[in-house]
């Protein structure tokens, strides 16, 4: 699996909360596509997660995005800000040339955010349920813009995207909420799931030691896992927030046995560790000492012998 975060980047192509609550805006279907002409005249067949036979007339044109659901899926649907697994084919709708296709082998999915793709993508993700196979035809204003041309795609062009729903990961801890530890930073959740953390003004502990704000059911952590995680950071002392994924949107990936993001970015020992253990689904509380951290040299905006606080949602394993 890889990750993708645009549609298309530069010259080549690439396919590139939030507590689920009815309070959380990235629930809203609607501006989730319907079905219409474009997307209703391409003839999609085959399997689900096998390469599709697609077909439709020249040219698709359309001004606004459409979606139609060829294979409906049971699993939950998706939602703005969480991340899929999917496979896909991209199609020029006005001559039918094929612009992409991942594998369908089945382990070489693509991995994305809804919300971080072109327009019209994300339309056609929102509200769809995992297992479906979906035919969404873009229109050129929820498209690829000025990077069109650099794809050999037109301004004027449709185009016609086959994408198999093949996974979601939480989008945000969905575990059940657990009493407060005393002396241990307070937590309150935005409708999406952002955490706020309010650090006590008191001495930090000196080892590491975590709280379960939210237990979740799903698989248990090991240390041989790669999982995907969001995570807010905030020094101990400062009471600032030096690091968090809700920022960008886009979940960590760690790979837990190196320590490393998907990006090869380090991150600290004592995150692994809180991290190792707590089940899919769970939101914890990591209070990292200097010495499981990054001690006396300290890194970027986290000065020397610096504790960290992590607020961690743990949403899936790879």
């Amino acid at each position: 699996m890889h990750r993708a975060s645009a549609l298309f980047v530069a010259a080549g192509l690439l396919l590139v909360t939030l507590t689920a609550c009815s309070s959380d805006p990235n629930d809203n279907c609607d501006t989730a596509l319907t079905s219409g002409s474009a997307s209703d005249v391409v003839k999609v067949s085959g399997k689900f997660g096998e390469q599709p036979t697609v077909k439709f007339p020249t040219p698709v044109r359309t001004s606004t995005s459409q979606r139609t659901t060829n294979i409906e899926g049971t699993g939950p649907q998706i939602h703005k800000g969480q991340e899929v697994v999917v496979d896909f084919s991209i199609y020029n709708g006005t001559n039918g040339q094929q612009i992409q296709t991942t594998k369908y082998d089945g382990t070489s999915g693509s991995a994305l955010v809804v919300g971080q793709t072109v327009p019209g993508l994300d339309k056609g993700l929102q509200c769809a349920t995992v297992g479906s196979r979906l035919t969404v035809a873009v229109s050129p204003k929820d498209g690829l813009g000025s990077s069109a041309s650099s794809v050999g795609v037109a301004p004027t062009d449709t185009i016609v995207i086959v994408v198999d729903v093949k996974k979601a990961y939480l989008p945000a801890a969905n575990g059940v909420p657990q009493p407060g530890r005393p002396g241990f930073p307070t937590v309150v959740l935005a409708p999406g799931g952002r955490p706020g953390v309010t650090v006590p003004t008191t001495t930090p502990p000196t080892s590491l030691d975590v709280a379960v704000n939210k237990q979740g059911d799903g698989k248990t952590v090991t240390k041989s896992d790669t999982v995907i995680v969001h995570y807010t950071g905030v020094l101990w002392k400062e009471r600032t927030v030096f690091d968090s994924t809700w920022d960008t949107g886009t979940p960590a990936t760690i790979q837990l046995s190196t320590g490393q993001t998907a990006s090869g970015t380090s991150v600290p020992a004592g995150l692994i560790d809180g991290i190792v253990g707590q089940k899919v689904g769970s939101q914890v509380t990591i209070i990292v000492p200097p010495s499981k951290a990054f001690g006396a040299q300290g890194s970027g905006p986290v000065p020397q012998n610096a504790t960290l606080v992590y607020v961690v949602d743990i949403l899936g394993i790879v």
